[in-house]
């Protein structure tokens, strides 16, 4: 191959790259921090009725987990006008599917969450997160080896929140106390009814400029 060829092979696979990386550059990240007791996924969508995309997972309170999507742009290179985010948290121990978390936006300017800033933090009494109601677990999938008999990769059925969270203080409440890597003002929040050995989906919204 002749250097002029490889000449514009590399040019024309450069002007491939720059071109999506123009679009891009105008996309928004939503990075989250959290803590769910006990198992947990998250989810980000552009509609309300479904669950979405699942971007990041855990299990065990103990561990502050973060974990970050860019927010999706349609075939004209620009935000959905709105998105949610879903998480899903499962208790196994007893006491509720509960959770922490702190929210944020970066990027691109345009998006905010219900509360008009680019900081979300999870609070029952603020009205910008709903909770379905307790559910009975999901049927999980084969056994992960290694990993408690609890633990699953399997997608659990998605239920839309309609209803207020139950709240449960904030960080630093026992029998947690202070997760690290979340603000004091982050709240613990569970399902309406608190509900041992159940599961429970939360929802927030993010709403984008056209």
């Amino acid at each position: 191959m002749s250097f002029s060829m490889k000449s514009a092979l590399l040019a024309s696979g450069l002007a491939a790259v720059l071109v999506p990386a123009s679009t891009w550059a105008q996309a928004t990240l939503v990075t989250a921090k959290l803590n769910g007791d006990d198992q947990w996924k998250l989810y980000l969508s552009t509609q309300p009725t479904n669950d979405g995309f699942q971007f990041a997972n855990g299990f065990g309170w103990a561990v502050t987990y973060g974990a970050t999507m860019l927010l999706p742009l349609n075939s004209a290179g620009k935000h959905y006008p709105d998105y949610w985010i879903n998480a899903w948290v499962q208790d196994v121990g007893g006491g509720g599917p509960d959770w922490i978390g702190a929210f944020k936006l970066s990027g691109a300017p345009g998006c905010r969450f219900d509360n008009g800033s680019t900081s979300l933090l999870t609070d029952a009494t603020s009205g910008y997160w709903l909770s379905s109601k307790a559910q009975s677990p999901s049927p999980g999938g084969p056994a992960i080896p290694g990993f408690p008999t609890w633990t699953t990769n399997y997608t659990p059925p998605f239920v839309q929140p309609t209803l207020p969270p139950t709240d449960l203080g904030p960080n630093g409440t026992l029998p947690w106390g202070a997760m690290p890597g979340l603000p004091a003002t982050a709240r613990w929040m569970s399902d309406p009814g608190i509900s041992s050995f159940m599961e429970a989906w939360f929802q927030a919204h993010i709403r984008c400029k056209k």
